[in-house]
């Protein structure tokens, strides 16, 4: 083997050895392993599962917190905007405003499930692939994971749950309502406040199952949606499932999105501009990873976890309605 060979190896086994470190994270001493990041297989299993996290852009962050510029108002300079002109003299200044965006700071938040196989299910195993179990075990805890991260990022309360970050419930203020079922008129409504705050591109529509069941039998009481196709051979296929709804103010679609965790709560959301920018994002300190955890007990045990917050930066753009049925 080459010397160069050996030095890599040599490099590996230390990377992957316990080694101590102290830093301005509390607690100021612990022991770190080299995570094994699971971004590939997560991309592969969970998105049906969890299509809120699955939407919603991702970027790398770094620090204690993840801190940005929040916007607060309308850009435009009308009487609901900034007020202010942009146009000034010759050898003046244009006048400068303040009150468009506030810095704001969100903590990032620990999300995990520890995986033990303990020393019974080791010892029946012996002979047989204890890898494959493993695997399984954390396959099924990353699935946990994601869907704690799922509920969260709709639900979550960091004032009321210190381990959490605030979810879209908690952070879209601008723009509410309550109703008791929603119609695609109503929808079409909210979509103008957001459009008349200056979005210009909504894009998706969280909802309970029963809301979805609502909206369609609304249209299909419209007329404007078909329940039964007959093919060429006579075979009748009924009911249907509606996946997007048009946005009367601008014309685009609007992805609708089913979600067990929505509970009485429905989100209309403008994840991006036209242009790209991200109105709403995760922000990852440490992507969705898994590493080895050291035990006393006669056991293997690693842990599935990610370092994350989310981060709604275009607030005015979006809307919340509460109260809606879910039965």
């Amino acid at each position: 083997m080459e010397s160069n060979q050996i030095a890599q190896l040599v490099q590996d086994e230390i990377r992957k050895a316990v080694t101590s470190s102290t830093y301005t994270f509390s607690p100021s001493s612990r022991s770190i392993y080299s995570p094994e990041n699971l971004d590939p297989v997560v991309k592969t299993i969970v998105p049906t599962a969890t299509p809120v996290r699955n939407f919603l852009p991702r970027v790398s962050g770094m620090g204690e917190a993840a801190s940005f510029n929040k916007l607060t108002s309308r850009l435009d300079n009308q009487a609901g905007g900034t007020g202010s002109s942009v146009g000034f003299a010759d050898a003046g200044q244009p006048n400068q405003t303040s009150q468009s965006y506030t810095f704001v700071s969100y903590p990032y938040k620990l999300l995990g499930r520890d995986v033990e196989i303990g020393r019974k299910q080791i010892a029946s195993n012996r002979g047989g692939n204890l890898e494959d179990v493993r695997a399984r075990e954390e396959l099924i805890k990353t699935t946990e994971v994601l869907l704690g991260e799922e509920v969260m990022t709709l639900t979550g309360d960091a004032a009321l749950y210190a381990t959490e970050y605030s979810g879209f419930s908690k952070l879209i203020t601008t723009n509410s309502g309550s109703a008791g079922l929603l119609t695609a008129s109503g929808v079409s409504s909210y979509a103008q406040t957001l459009f008349q705050n200056g979005a210009d591109l909504v894009s998706h529509l969280v909802l309970n199952p029963r809301q979805n069941r609502a909206l369609s039998d609304q249209l299909e009481g419209t007329g404007s949606i078909q329940r039964i196709v007959i093919d060429n051979q006579g075979a009748a296929t009924g009911g249907q499932h509606l996946s997007n709804i048009v946005d009367g103010n601008t014309g685009n679609l609007i992805k609708v999105v089913t979600s067990r965790y929505a509970l009485s709560w429905a989100f209309l959301l403008s994840v991006r501009s036209a242009a790209g920018e991200n109105w709403i994002e995760m922000e990852d300190l440490e992507s969705i990873s898994i590493y080895d955890v050291p035990t006393s007990n006669h056991s293997i045990q690693s842990r599935v976890f990610e370092t994350t917050v989310l981060k709604v930066i275009g607030e005015p753009y979006q809307y919340k309605v509460g109260g809606l049925a879910t039965s």
